[in-house]
């Protein structure tokens, strides 16, 4: 059944006049926006002649399938280098309704269409995530579902996906008798230089707990400097371990450093 719905699926596409040109990114070499913005344009292109196909096909049936689609992609999604692949696997409940084709298209508030997530065959897609594709949330809106029969199969949707730049931050401790100094760094990705750089005005908080325990104190508010720093010195005769936890910016991701003893 599976070759005989690519089969006539195939003839109904080419019967539309148009090839299939979907066009594969590779991670070693990193596309320019243009060329991506064209890339998913035919991405977007092939999804609608192949759902089209399939509705043409279907037409006339009177059959349908009662089950249901869905997939898993993430609630949200951290930008931290210039390309990324994010596996986004189907639902076993599209195995069960015998899903051959499925799409769903995601679409940014304010950027509109980003990309489209395009199962045909496959129970398993990677979703293409660049550092100058749009942060924010992303809806997920379902675009089709077929089984091999062409039967529409209803679709889970829409998902949503909240898209920030990662961070991270790091700490250090000196001691000088009773007088220990706690020094931060704040780094978030910034995507016009592709890199990690200092996060200037971050918010967070240096904690401290007793070695051995699980239980995380807060000790300083941290406001950090246009290179992302922070400093502060107190007073204390314990043996302690710090971390620096960085708060979520609007477009930025939390982060929580490691740990270190002094």
């Amino acid at each position: 059944m599976r070759r005989s719905f690519h089969v006539t699926l195939a003839v109904a596409i080419a019967a539309s006049g148009v090839g299939i040109s979907a066009a594969s990114v590779s991670a070693d070499t990193k596309p320019g926006p243009g060329q991506v913005a064209a890339n998913r344009s035919a991405q977007a292109d092939e999804a609608e002649r192949t759902l089209d196909a399939a509705s043409a096909a279907k037409a006339g049936s009177s059959s349908s399938n009662a089950g249901i689609c869905s997939m898993y992609v993430p609630t949200r999604a951290s930008i931290t280098s210039p390309y990324r692949a994010i596996n986004v696997p189907l639902g076993p409940n599209c195995a069960e309704a015998n899903v051959e084709l499925a799409a769903w298209e995601a679409v940014h508030p304010t950027q509109g269409t980003q990309t489209f997530m395009l199962y045909d065959g496959s129970s398993s897609e990677p979703w293409e995530l660049y550092d100058f594709d749009a942060v924010g949330k992303w809806s997920w809106n379902p675009e089709g579902a077929f089984d091999a029969n062409f039967e529409e199969v209803a679709q889970y949707g829409p998902y949503s996906t909240d898209v920030r730049y990662g961070s991270y931050g790091r700490v250090t401790a000196t001691r000088s008798g009773s007088k220990v100094t706690v020094r931060t760094t704040a780094m978030r990705y910034w995507a016009g230089g592709s890199k990690f750089i200092g996060w200037s005005d971050a918010r967070g908080q240096i904690q401290w707990r007793t070695p051995g325990s699980s239980t995380w104190n807060g000790l300083k508010e941290v406001y950090s400097t246009s290179t992302g720093t922070y400093s502060y010195t107190y007073t204390t005769n314990a043996s302690r371990e710090y971390r620096v936890v960085l708060r979520p910016m609007t477009y930025i991701w939390e982060s929580t450093s490691p740990a270190v003893r002094r």
